[in-house]
This record gives C-alpha cells, sequence and structure tokens, in this order.
C-alpha cells in the first residue's frame, strides 16, 4: 500500500520506498526472506545492517551453522537490489562477492568509532567493485548526522586502516557523492551536478 502511494519511479524521483529489517539477527529468516521477494514483486530496493560487529559473527554461526553474509546470502538479499549499512567485518572472499553482486555499502565512519566496531575494509571494497556510499547511522549510535564530518572521517580512517596513500580526498568525495547514489541504484541521476539543458549531465574529474 505504502509503495503504491508514495514510491516515485522516474528519473528525477524525489521519495522512494525501501524495505529495511533493522538487521539478520533482530528478525526471523522467514521474514528476511519474505521481504525480498516482496522487494522484488514491487521493484523496491533492500536495506539492512550487515557485519557490524564480531559479536554478529558469533551469532550467526551458532544460531545459523553460518557467517552473516553467508546467510544474507541464502536469505535472498545477495544482489544489487540491497545495499547495507557498517560491513566492517566482511573478509576477503566476501568482498569479491559484493562486488559481483553489486550489493552496496553506506560506510558509517562515526558510528563505528563511537560503538567500536572496528575499521571497514573500504579501500578493498571499492577495489573489488562493491558500491560505497557515506552514512551516519542512528542518533542512539552516532552522535551528528552531518554528511561533511562522515566523509572527512571517512577519509581519515581510511588512511589509519591502509595508509596515507590508500585514502584520498576525492575517494571520500566519490563515496559521498556517486557512491551513495549507486548504494540507492540511482547513479547518473543523483551524485553529480545536473548541467543546464535536460539530460546532460557535467561531471566533475575524479580520477
Amino acid at each position: 500500500r505504502l509503495v503504491g502511494l508514495h514510491h516515485q519511479r522516474d528519473r528525477h524521483a524525489m521519495v522512494q520506498v525501501a524495505l529495511a529489517p533493522c538487521s539478520p539477527f533482530s528478525v526471523t529468516p522467514e521474514l528476511m526472506t519474505a521481504t525480498a521477494e516482496l522487494a522484488e514483486r514491487l521493484d523496491v530496493r533492500l536495506h539492512t545492517h550487515l557485519a557490524e560487529d564480531v559479536d554478529e559473527d558469533t551469532y550467526c554461526q551458532e544460531m545459523y551453522g553460518c557467517r552473516p553474509l553467508e546467510y544474507f546470502e541464502q536469505v535472498g538479499w545477495g544482489s544489487d537490489r540491497s545495499w547495507v549499512a557498517h560491513c566492517v567485518y566482511p573478509n576477503a572472499a566476501e568482498i569479491e562477492r559484493l562486488g559481483r553482486w553489486g550489493t552496496g555499502v553506506a560506510h558509517c565512519p562515526s558510528s563505528n568509532q563511537i560503538l567500536s566496531a572496528g575499521l571497514a575494509p573500504i579501500s578493498e571494497m571499492r577495489a573489488a567493485g562493491v558500491p560505497v556510499g557515506i552514512g551516519c547511522d542512528g542518533s542512539s549510535s552516532a552522535d551528528s548526522a552531518s554528511l561533511w564530518m562522515e566523509t572527512r572521517a571517512a577519509m581519515l580512517l581510511g588512511r589509519l586502516r591502509g595508509g596515507a596513500a590508500a585514502m584520498q580526498a576525492r575517494d571520500a568525495l566519490e563515496m559521498a557523492t556517486r557512491g551513495g547514489a549507486r548504494c540507492l541504484g540511482r547513479q547518473g541521476t543523483l551524485g553529480e551536478l545536473s548541467g543546464g539543458s535536460a539530460g546532460d549531465l557535467v561531471v566533475w574529474p575524479l580520477d
């Protein structure tokens, strides 16, 4: 009903509905599977939190006998329809899988620091083709909703994790603009500066 009332599908849509159970460990597998099926039927996007801390690894192993990303795939979420928050603890094979699926990651650097979740492998994800955008998470685990501050924090944490060459200012800017658009399935319509005539795009060089 809400998708029918509010979801806009045109190129310049300002309101779009996504289906978003909070996390794989806070709802049942049946709900996760049904949500993926509903999103496919309604052609809307999927969002949840994933691989945020080591406790989630332990929980998934004990409850489902697999790692969080394996569970994510089993319930039908491993696709370019999905984007996830955090994703601090994927291993190398899982990063490759995210890139192959086209599943996006909303990097929430301040929340990860406040919760002491860890340093997300953002450079590795981007190198694998994973769409990475910038997020701030909610007020329960972040004390600012400033995406400017989050973008700066993403650059600094990227350097802390991988060295000074691992994350440049333009890399952080790309995540905050085009990367976020890719997470939302809106590449080419968001995250770039629009030109003077309809359909034209003026894009600044990021590479």
